[in-house]
């Protein structure tokens, strides 16, 4: 059978059951924001870090376990710096997908009023009596209105969605992803 691209790519741990992603750093400082003066645990993750991270996810698929290799100078081995990492880590992701749970609420209301909305205008502009042009002008705009917000209410439910749901299953095993620090 051929091998697929994350494949090839990605080593695979046999005792964990998982694609290991490697990320070599030169000093744990490697993985944090530069601009953030916070304390290590609660330091926000470097951006091109967590973008080579999401992306390499992203070419695994969901039915696969990750985990991270993150190769550092012997020279450098500071078991208390791997703690406040690994916090850092667990932090950023868990913020992460708490942002992403109250996308997900804030679009469920949306949508909720979106089909309200729809259902109130679509009923309206059916008992709407056309007397002149004027009211003629106005019932086919509320018709216009409630067609609009169906689309809307189905946009979010069949995309939106869906993205967002693809998004956070992305950060939880993000989040759920071993790490494991080698020396060199």
């Amino acid at each position: 059978m051929a091998k697929t691209y994350f494949q090839k790519a990605y080593k695979f741990d046999d005792k964990k059951e998982a694609f290991v992603i490697e990320v070599s750093l030169d000093d744990y400082n490697d993985v944090y924001d530069d601009w953030d003066p916070s304390p290590f645990k609660k330091r926000d993750i470097e951006d091109e870090f967590n973008e080579f991270i999401v992306n390499s996810s992203e070419d695994i698929p969901f039915k696969y376990s990750i985990m991270l290799n993150l190769y550092i100078p012997e020279g450098k081995k500071n078991t208390d710096k791997e703690t406040a990492l690994v916090a850092a880590y667990k932090n950023f992701y868990s913020y992460a997908l708490s942002r992403l749970n109250k996308s997900k609420s804030n679009l469920n209301r949306k949508n909720f009023l979106y089909l309200v909305l729809s259902v109130f205008f679509l009923t309206g502009g059916f008992f709407f009596r056309e007397v002149n042009l004027f009211f003629k002008i106005l019932q086919e705009g509320i018709f216009i209105g409630g067609w609009v917000f169906l689309w809307e209410f189905f946009t979010n439910v069949f995309i939106s969605k869906r993205e967002l749901q693809k998004e956070y299953k992305l950060y939880k095993r993000l989040y759920h992803s071993d790490i494991r620090f080698i020396y060199y």
